[in-house]
C-alpha cells in the first residue's frame, strides 16, 4: 500500500486523464467511484488496475495484495472523482472483454441501443437488462460511452456483469440476422401490443433515443413492432422505462 500526496503523480493523472472517452478507449480502462461501486468491482480483482482509500479505510485492505491500493487524501479523491461528494474510494479498472460470438451461440434475448445520447438512461436500461437477465447489450456507434463515469455509477454494478458490445456494425447485424436473430423494433407503427409478441427464441429488441427513434435503415431489418399501451394523454414513456417494461415480459415468456 502506497501512500499518494501530489495530484502530479502519474497514477492520480491517469486517473483524472479516464474523465475522457478519448483516453479511455486508449488505454483500455475507466473510472468506477462510491463505495457500493467500487466493493462490486472488488469481487472481480482480476479488473482493478489501482485502488484509491481514504486513510481510515487502510486498515481493510492491508493484505490485499492482487492490485495496487493507494492512499490519497479528500482534496486527491475529489481530484480524481467526477462526483461533487465523493464516498471515499475510486478504483481504476479493466474494461471487459465481451464476445459476440459467445453471446449468439445460443437462443438469445439481446437488447440493441440505436441514437441513445443520455448517461442516466443509458445506466438505467443496462441496470434492468442485468435484473431481467437479458443475453447481452448492443451499442450502435452514435450511443454514449458506456464507460462513461456518470453511466458507470447509474449501472449500480451492472457494468461488471452485463455482457455488453459497443459500436456495432452493419456486418455484424447481418451476421446476427443470417443466424436466425430477428429484430423487433419499438414504436407506434404497425405495431402491436409488446405482450402479444412472441418475444422467445433468438430475439433483438431495437430501442432508440425519445427524440429522435430508430435510424430508418435499422428499422427496415425489423419484422415486427412492439408498443406499450398508455393512457393517450401521455405522449410516451421514457426509453430506459420502456425497455425496462418489454424486457419484463420477455423474461416472463422465456421462463414459462
Amino acid at each position: 500500500m502506497k501512500f499518494i500526496s501530489s495530484s502530479e503523480n502519474q497514477v492520480i493523472k491517469l486517473a483524472r486523464s479516464l474523465h475522457l472517452k478519448k483516453y479511455r478507449d486508449q488505454e483500455n480502462l475507466f473510472l468506477a467511484e462510491g463505495r457500493r461501486l467500487v466493493e462490486e468491482a472488488l469481487a472481480l480483482p482480476d479488473r482493478i488496475v489501482a485502488l484509491f482509500i481514504r486513510e481510515e479505510l487502510a486498515g481493510e485492505f492491508a493484505d490485499r495484495q492482487d492490485f495496487a491500493c493507494y492512499v490519497i487524501d479528500d482534496k486527491l479523491l475529489k481530484h480524481i472523482s467526477m462526483t461533487e461528494t465523493p464516498q471515499g474510494m475510486a478504483a481504476i479498472l479493466r474494461k471487459p472483454d465481451w464476445n459476440l460470438t459467445a453471446l449468439t451461440a445460443a437462443d438469445s434475448f439481446l437488447v440493441l441501443l440505436n441514437h441513445l445520447a443520455d448517461p442516466g438512461n443509458l445506466g438505467s436500461i443496462m441496470r434492468s437488462c442485468w435484473a431481467l437477465e437479458v443475453d447481452g447489450l448492443l451499442l450502435t456507434p452514435d450511443c454514449v460511452d458506456p464507460f462513461n463515469p456518470k453511466v458507470v455509477r447509474s449501472t449500480m454494478g451492472a457494468i461488471f456483469h452485463l455482457p455488453l458490445i459497443e459500436a456495432v456494425s452493419d456486418r455484424q447485424l447481418d451476421d446476427l440476422q443470417a443466424h436466425g436473430f430477428e429484430l423487433i423494433a419499438t414504436g407506434l407503427e404497425n405495431a402491436m401490443d409488446y405482450y402479444d409478441i412472441d418475444l422467445r427464441g433468438k430475439k433483438i429488441l431495437v430501442l432508440g433515443s425519445e427524440a429522435s427513434g430508430i435510424d430508418p435503415a435499422l428499422q427496415r431489418r425489423c419484422s415486427q413492432t412492439a408498443r406499450i399501451p398508455i393512457n393517450p394523454s401521455v405522449d410516451s414513456l421514457n426509453v430506459a422505462a420502456a425497455c425496462a417494461i418489454i424486457t419484463a415480459e420477455a423474461w416472463r415468456q422465456r421462463r414459462t
